[in-house]
């Protein structure tokens, strides 16, 4: 943890991008997914977040929102900051759909740590997990939460607005180009590469593409290593992340890294 508490305090003095810190706070503590989200006291005002998910619960749909107020209730800008909040403690509490949503993901545990309140919003870090915490790990997030909020309150001004603004322009950029299954076909896909992509996006596993197709393995090898290829994508699940989203064919490979 050090060496993420370190690059953390990095990245809120502008050194580094913030969701370098985020990506070691993740793989240091063995979390999911971290996000780090500000929630605007006016109440008209929609809740902003910056997320680091590693999407290897085997689901393919990347967590995009904050979860913490829905956790913290009437306690979003009463809670004390660097304290840590945990769902399984409060079950009862998380709104169903919330609860279904994680489901989906196969998440058991969030925390959630408030690190600023302010006149204007609260600031605050979840951490989502696929297993229950084991004893040490809640002890490092009850350190952790303190530190955190603590450097936090020393970040470069503007830093977290100007990170949030960015990544907004990004998602708010125009989608252009087709999907890879589109008549177009972008990615340039042969007859047959075509066929395994179609069977990939119904859900078909390699063993019943083999049987579809009445291919041979290495055959099928073959496609996929040259579907990678002209996909961008690293493995079986990106691509069919890919095809599922038919998100345009240059924004689908990007995509699908993201949440890899």
């Amino acid at each position: 943890m050090i060496g993420a508490v370190a690059q953390w305090c990095e990245c809120l003095h502008g050194t580094n991008p913030l969701r370098t810190a985020l990506r070691y706070l993740t793989d240091s503590i063995g979390a999911e997914a971290v996000i780090l989200a500000r929630y605007p006291r006016d109440a008209g005002a929609s809740a902003r977040a910056l997320v680091h998910d590693r999407a290897r619960s085997g689901c393919r749909i990347p967590l995009e929102q904050s979860f913490a107020g829905d956790l913290l209730g009437d306690y979003l800008d009463k809670a004390k900051r660097g304290s840590t909040w945990y769902r399984s403690m409060q079950d009862e509490d998380v709104p169903q759909a919330v609860a279904s949503a994680l489901a989906r993901r196969n998440l058991v545990e969030m925390v959630v740590i408030p690190l600023e309140i302010s006149d204007r919003w609260v600031d605050t870090l979840e951490l989502h997990f696929t297993e229950k915490l084991r004893q040490y790990q809640q002890a490092v997030l009850t350190t952790l939460g303190d530190t955190l909020s603590r450097t936090w309150h020393n970040r470069a001004r503007g830093m977290f607005t100007e990170t949030l603004l960015k990544s907004a322009a990004k998602q708010a950029a125009p989608l252009i180009g087709s999907p890879i299954l589109s008549a177009d076909n972008p990615a340039r896909l042969s007859r047959s590469e075509y066929r395994v992509c179609l069977l990939l996006r119904h859900g078909q596993s390699p063993d019943q593409m083999l049987a579809e197709l009445g291919i041979k393995e290495s055959t099928l090898r073959t496609h996929l290593s040259n579907l990678y290829a002209k996909t961008g994508a690293r493995n079986l699940a990106e691509l069919t992340f890919q095809l599922v989203s038919e998100l345009p064919f240059e924004l689908a490979g990007a995509r699908a890294g993201r949440v890899a």
